[in-house]
């Protein structure tokens, strides 16, 4: 059962609970018991204190709007279902139901992560341009009007129209805020595409910085400062990129003309400004994150070192000497080298005491000849055996054979 002071059916629909009311409408939460689901139904006001003419008015942009936003379809759009002209409810617009907090909320508990704010700014942003081509203005960009849902946010209220030249009057002051409105708007009653972008600028000014592009109490105060100054550089307060300022302070220019072409444009160069310092820190995150998780180097032990240091010169110093010590010779090259030597001195041959005459004696000259050959024959077998002495020994020891100096 709804209070008292909201109605219980609202057409087909069920109202259960109020979501929430601004300076100009109140939002329902309702059941629709013929699709059975929630749906939100946007409604004015019954308290404002606005004439017949001007309401009048009002119920009529917001049918325009109506027809012309059910003709939108982004999923960063809240999607209309509905539109009923109620005796006395007026005009009521049926969307969707987005559980969730708004900007606003969010921004309550503090500045939006700028990487979050990129995010709402692509969307945004895009969402507004295919709205702008299908001939739909939003005139109501604020944190408020942008929810956080699961999957993504999503622009509200399409439909609902401030109110022209910010004139109407409610208790002696403006109908509302107007701290995101163009400057445009105010003065001249002036809403288009470059006034969404404005408003649009405002809002995600107000979520990187966690206070208002024009801050002020008073309504009258606020239009004042839109009109004649230039919103505070936030970049190196909150240690992001300069650019943020310029992307910024361009969709706040008092100039529309300086603004960006469209909101989508505006949206992508601020989500680059706002990514410029968040993608190089998550760089150097992800560089840190594989530096530790890299298995420790075993530091060396010197000891161990050392002696594998000694153990390979040793082996190097073997080879070496190995190469340089010439190979044992075999028995033919000593046999050749002793026929090609001067034969070694042999006994001296005996002859007979020198006598008076020199006539030879024939049988000593016999037994010298016998002699000499006999010597010979034992030369040739010493030679031999020395031969057969010396293989073995090369082959039983291989030092036997001194090394050659270089």
């Amino acid at each position: 059962m709804p209070p008292a002071s909201l109605p219980e059916r609202v057409g087909r629909y069920e109202v259960k609970r109020l979501l929430g009311q601004g300076a100009m409408g109140r939002v329902l939460l309702a059941h629709d018991p013929l699709l059975d689901r929630e749906v939100a139904i946007k409604m004015l006001r019954a308290d404002l204190d606005i004439g017949p003419e001007v309401r009048d008015a009002l119920l009529t942009r917001m049918r325009h709007e109506a027809r012309a936003v059910a003709r939108v379809s982004h999923p960063n759009i809240v999607e209309l279902h509905d539109m009923i002209d109620d005796t006395e409810a007026g005009v009521c617009l049926v969307f969707e139901y987005v559980p969730g907090r708004t900007l606003k909320d969010r921004i309550a508990s503090g500045p939006v992560p700028p990487i979050e704010v990129a995010r709402i700014a692509r969307e945004i942003g895009n969402a507004l341009s295919v709205a702008h081509r299908a001939g739909v203005l939003h005139r109501d960009v604020k944190p408020e009007n942008i929810m956080l849902a699961e999957f993504g946010a999503k622009i509200a209220d399409f439909g609902i129209a401030r109110v022209p030249d910010s004139t109407l009057t409610r208790a002696g002051g403006l109908l509302g805020t107007p701290a995101y409105s163009a400057p445009e708007s105010i003065s001249g009653g002036t809403f288009n595409a470059a006034t969404d972008q404005f408003s649009l600028a405002a809002t995600l000014y107000e979520a990187v910085a966690g206070m208002r592009a024009f801050p002020g109490d008073d309504a009258i105060e606020v239009a004042a400062r839109i009109g004649t100054q230039e919103p505070q550089p936030i970049a190196s307060t909150v240690g992001l990129d300069a650019k943020v300022d310029q992307v910024l302070g361009r969709g706040l220019s008092k100039n529309p003309a300086r603004r960006f072409a469209a909101c989508e444009a505006f949206g992508e160069a601020l989500a680059a400004a706002l990514e410029i310092g968040t993608l190089q820190d998550a760089t150097r995150t992800l560089v840190d994150a594989a530096e530790l998780a890299k298995p420790p180097r075993p530091k060396p032990h010197w000891s161990s070192v050392g002696l594998g240091g000694v153990a390979l010169g040793a082996i190097a110093s073997m080879v070496v000497v190995s190469l340089m010590r010439p190979s044992a010779p075999s028995a033919l090259e000593i046999l050749s080298a002793r026929q090609l030597a001067p034969s070694a001195p042999t006994a001296p041959v005996r002859t007979a005491a020198p006598r008076a005459t020199a006539k030879p004696d024939a049988g000593v000259a016999i037994d010298a000849a016998a002699e000499a050959s006999a010597a010979v024959e034992a030369d040739a077998g010493s030679a031999t055996e020395a031969g057969v002495g010396v293989r073995d020994a090369s082959a039983s020891d291989a030092h036997a054979w001194p090394a050659v100096a270089p």
